[in-house]
């Protein structure tokens, strides 16, 4: 006996799907009698229904057309949180990087000290050289060394850096770091000044040394205070410039 299906209103028989429907996969409860063996059924012009459940409007709606409509909900609904947010930090970065603190500009006198840093440690720049050909120092290029004394600070502070540059014209040129120095002069390095000195807290002394090209023109030595702030990023720079007297030196063994 057949009976009608809940869900797609299409007959079936029961018997023979075990009450699951064939067209919809719909599981539909039925009479035992639509159970009985096929002789015991009337014949196909006699046939009525014993038990049809009232058939609902006839939907057709597709299950991976359904997963595929929820999947694009959670995916839109995700862009409009994730997205918002990761563009409002790449414009928070680029405009963080792109801010860079106008130098407070001072002067001092070669040879006189000056105060320099947050604590205002004393610091006295010296005799400045030009040491002409040097060995290791390719040709075109030549090296100026300035030297330079800072006195004992009571405390160490990590909450600024420091750093130096050598003017000649228009350029400016960073010091050469004690490290690539050794390199191709170790003796020249053993009476190097780091520019990381300059932020310490112990009495120091020593050559800044920078590599320019020669005949450069006029020299300026540039100490430059970064104050960081609780992430350590820069939030203020002063730069303390010095006008160089640069003589001829030499080097013992050149």
């Amino acid at each position: 006996m057949k009976i009608l299906c809940s869900n797609c209103g299409l007959r079936y028989d029961p018997a023979a799907s075990e009450g699951v429907c064939p067209y919809c996969g719909r599981y539909n409860e039925a009479p035992p009698e639509a159970y009985a063996p096929e002789a015991a059924q009337p014949a196909p012009e006699e046939e009525e229904v014993l038990w049809a459940p009232p058939a609902p409007a006839r939907r057709r709606t597709s299950r991976t057309a359904l997963v595929l409509f929820l999947l694009f909900l959670a995916v839109f609904g995700a862009e409009c949180v994730i997205f918002p947010l990761v563009t409002g930090a790449a414009k928070a970065g680029q405009s963080k990087a792109s801010y860079v603190p106008a130098a407070a500009v001072t002067s001092a006198a070669q040879n006189e000290a000056f105060g320099f840093g947050p604590a205002g440690r004393q610091v006295l720049v010296g005799a400045a050289e030009t040491l002409g050909e040097v060995r290791g120092v390719e040709q075109g290029s030549e090296l100026v060394r300035v030297w330079c004394e800072v006195d004992k600070e009571q405390d160490y502070r990590s909450d600024w850096a420091s750093d130096a540059y050598l003017q000649a014209g228009d350029v400016w040129y960073p010091a050469v770091q004690t490290y690539d120095l050794e390199q191709f002069y170790p003796e020249l390095a053993a009476e190097a000044l780091d520019p990381y000195a300059l932020q310490g807290s112990s009495m120091d002394e020593g050559w800044l040394y920078f590599l320019i090209p020669q005949g450069a023109g006029e020299c300026t030595l540039w100490l430059q205070c970064q104050s960081l702030d609780r992430d350590y990023d820069v939030s203020e720079v002063a730069m303390t410039g010095i006008a160089l007297t640069v003589e001829e030196g030499s080097v013992s063994g050149e």
